[in-house]
């Protein structure tokens, strides 16, 4: 891993998406699995992807669980992406097992916001857009596996997880997590070095 690389994960409507984006003026890329799956559905194709993951991403269903073959094609493009620049990825990992084929290294970010926001939130994207939500979005395959996510990387003592509240403006809550992945991006590169040198 040559560059940052965020996981962005939680509930539907904390605003993830947004985090990511407010991550680009940060040096960032960003890769949205749900933005990448609209646009492919609308028969839109992405620069800067390969054939076969964009193919397997139309595929797949919104809410059904990502195949075997989808996450081997995701992992490629993490770490093609991540070998130029700094790298965030929203929406994923979604389930426990994911969690094990992440990268050393990397930085797991729990975004958080208070409920009556959180749905606020999906209100207001049921009526502006295509993506309806109503009072059991909270109750997403993916939103249930949640918890679970977090233990798994919890278990892992080659990367950090951090829980952040998107309280604030985005660009304030991007700064701050572009700030501590920048961190932990260091801490890794001197333990490497350190254990380099004693060989």
């Amino acid at each position: 891993m040559a560059h940052c690389l965020i996981f962005l994960i939680g509930l539907h409507g904390v605003g993830k998406s947004t985090i990511g984006q407010a991550l680009v003026p940060h040096g960032y890329r960003h890769i949205s699995l749900g933005d990448l799956g609209r646009l492919l559905r609308r028969r839109r194709i992405p620069d800067g992807f390969t054939l076969r993951f964009l193919r397997l991403l139309a595929a797949h269903e919104p809410g059904e669980r990502m195949s075997a073959k989808l996450v081997d094609a995701l992992h490629g493009e993490i770490g093609q992406h991540n070998a130029h620049v700094p790298l965030v990825v929203d929406g994923f990992p979604a389930e426990p097992y994911q969690v094990m084929g992440l990268p050393a290294g990397c930085t797991l970010i729990h975004l958080t916001c208070p409920d009556p926001e959180r749905m606020q939130r999906l209100a207001a994207r049921s009526e502006t857009t295509r993506r309806k939500w109503g009072a059991d979005a909270a109750e997403s395959r993916r939103d249930r596996q949640l918890g679970a996510v977090i233990e798994a990387a919890q278990e892992r003592t080659d990367m950090r997880t951090l829980e952040i509240p998107n309280l604030g403006l985005p660009q304030q809550v991007a700064a701050t997590i572009a700030a501590l992945a920048t961190q932990v991006q260091r801490q890794r590169v001197v333990f490497s070095e350190t254990v380099f040198a004693s060989r």
